[in-house]
């Protein structure tokens, strides 16, 4: 940038920050990230103002909450018009439940990347580590760490197969013809994959009128043995 355009950024980072009740330094870092990311001066500091106000309210450091913020935006391809309503989504969440928006972020950026892929869409895996921490308040990152382990074992059933911690290949077959006894499909009409948020949101609108054993069965299949009481915290609170 030339020296005309850095001049004129200072006076626009000043007034910023005032209306954020932040500092001029803590806006101008949070700006240089993403300028370093790639992003547009406008960008940048659209960006910026939206970190100075996610940390505030999960208070939070501006350079914390942009490493957070970074994962969560990027995994999802999030456009310019919709970043703000993603954050709003998350504050408000953290808001309203025993969660809180620092959290929240935590477990997003270790999971938000593989959620996307297999068709968690961001509301679900949103509600989803709202929910299990709500219940459980485990740490962030084990939250975070158990569900792109569970997402990655169900988007693995397509090609090859899900290998559990003790070595047992868990197929397709296994998991669909356990599913399908409880009415969930893990295969649309035409014999495809179907995104695994819609599978999960099935599972979890059948789970109260399983059976101990059926959960106990599924859940393994689906999770595995190390992260299935995660997968039992989110059901057991399942809203009815």
């Amino acid at each position: 940038a030339s020296r005309q355009e850095m001049e004129k950024f200072a006076v626009e980072a000043n007034k910023a920050a005032k209306s954020l009740s932040s500092s001029t330094t803590a806006f101008t870092d949070a700006t240089l990230i993403y300028r370093q990311q790639g992003d547009t001066a406008a960008e940048a500091q659209k960006k910026a103002e939206i970190t100075i106000k996610a940390a505030n309210a999960a208070g939070v450091k501006a350079q914390e909450m942009s490493e957070y913020l970074t994962g969560i935006w990027n995994s999802y391809q999030v456009g310019t018009k919709d970043l703000e309503l993603f954050i709003d989504k998350l504050v408000r969440v953290g808001a309203v439940t025993a969660t809180s928006s620092e959290e929240l972020s935590t477990s997003m950026t270790k999971v938000a990347a593989t959620a996307n892929t297999v068709g968690v869409s961001y509301d679900q895996l949103l509600s989803t580590i709202a929910t299990v921490s709500s219940a459980t308040r485990t740490s962030a990152e084990t939250i975070g760490t158990a569900f792109k382990t569970i997402y990655a074992r169900m988007g693995d059933l397509e090609l090859k197969g899900s290998i559990d911690e003790d070595g047992v290949t868990t197929t397709l077959g296994t998991v669909s013809s356990q599913l399908k006894q409880v009415g969930v499909d893990v295969l649309d009409a035409n014999g495809g994959i179907r995104d695994m948020g819609s599978v999960v949101e099935d599972l979890g609108n059948r789970w109260q009128s399983m059976s101990l054993n059926q959960k106990t069965a599924i859940a393994e299949a689906v999770a595995g043995k190390r992260q299935y009481t995660q997968l039992f915290a989110l059901f057991d609170n399942w809203p009815e």
